[in-house]
C-alpha cells in the first residue's frame, strides 16, 4: 500500500487487513481494513502479490459500510505482468498495465468487476485517480493458472508468455550457447528448459545463449546492448 493511516487509539489499516478473508467494516474496537493516509502529494493506492501469472476473470472489492463511502471510489482496477527483473518477475513498478475497471462512485459495500478476456499478471492494484484516502475492505481475485511448458511439459497445446527487450542482453550464469535458425527458435529451447529464465539473441552472430536466472542482486537483470535482443520467458 502507498501508504498507511496510524489512528494511534485502536488497531486499524494494514494492508494485508484487505485480503484476511473478513469482509466486516468494523470488528469493534478496531477496523479491520486497509486504510491509506492522505498525503496530498501522490495518488494511494493498494496492491496485491499474486505469488505467480494467472488469467484474471473476476475482482471483488468490498468497501465500508458504516460511513465514508467515498474513501472508495475514483479508482482504476489494473492487472500487471511485471517484465524481466532479476528478482523473479516481482518488481511492481517495471510491467505491462492491463486495465480492468474505472469506477466512478462509492463502493459500498462491494463490486464486482469483470476484466477484459485473457487478462493475464501476477499483481492487481488499486489505484484513486485524485490524492484523497484509499479504504478497501476486502479484495477477492478469481483466477486460473496460466499455463506454460515449464508447468505442463506440453508444447503445442499451451500458451507462454515471453517478453522481449530488443537492444538489451541479460545478466545471469550461462546454461548453454548454440547456433540458432532465429530468435523464435532460441526462444523455444529456452521455453523447454526449467532452469532458463532467459534467451539471449545475437544478431550478428545467430548465437543463442539460454540463461539462468541471475544472482547479482540487482534490481534489474537487463542492460543495453544493441547487437543482442533477450526474451525473458514465464
Amino acid at each position: 500500500m502507498s501508504s498507511m493511516y496510524v489512528p494511534g487509539d485502536y488497531n486499524c489499516c494494514l494492508s494485508e487487513y484487505a485480503v484476511d478473508g473478513n469482509i466486516t467494516t468494523w470488528a469493534y474496537p478496531d477496523m479491520v481494513c486497509a486504510h491509506s493516509s492522505k498525503t496530498n502529494i501522490q495518488q494511494e493506492w493498494w496492491a496485491v502479490d499474486l505469488q505467480n501469472v494467472y488469467v484474471i476473470k473476476e475482482i471483488e472489492i468490498y468497501g465500508r459500510t458504516d460511513c465514508c463511502g467515498d474513501n472508495l471510489s475514483n479508482f482504476d482496477v489494473d492487472v500487471i505482468m511485471p517484465t524481466c527483473p532479476c528478482n523473479g518477475w516481482n518488481d511492481l513498478t517495471d510491467g505491462d498495465v492491463s486495465h480492468c475497471h474505472y469506477q466512478t462512485s462509492a463502493v459500498s459495500p462491494r463490486i464486482r468487476i469483470t476484466c477484459p478476456s485473457n487478462t493475464r499478471g501476477r499483481f492487481v492494484r488499486i489505484k484513486r485517480r485524485d490524492m484523497l484516502t484509499l479504504v478497501i475492505c476486502e479484495v477477492k481475485v478469481n483466477r486460473d493458472p496460466f499455463s506454460s511448458t515449464r508447468q505442463s511439459g506440453l508444447l503445442s497445446s499451451v500458451a507462454v508468455y515471453a517478453r522481449g527487450h530488443i537492444g538489451n542482453g541479460y545478466v545471469g550464469p550461462v546454461i548453454e550457447t548454440f547456433v540458432s535458425q532465429s530468435k523464435i527458435q532460441c526462444t523455444s529451447v529456452c521455453i523447454t528448459k526449467s532452469d532458463c529464465y532467459a534467451a539471449e539473441y545475437g544478431r550478428n552472430t545467430t548465437s543463442c545463449t539460454m540463461k539462468g536466472k541471475c544472482t547479482n542482486g540487482t534490481q534489474t537483470s537487463l542492460f543495453q546492448d544493441n547487437s543482442t535482443d533477450v526474451f525473458c520467458v514465464l
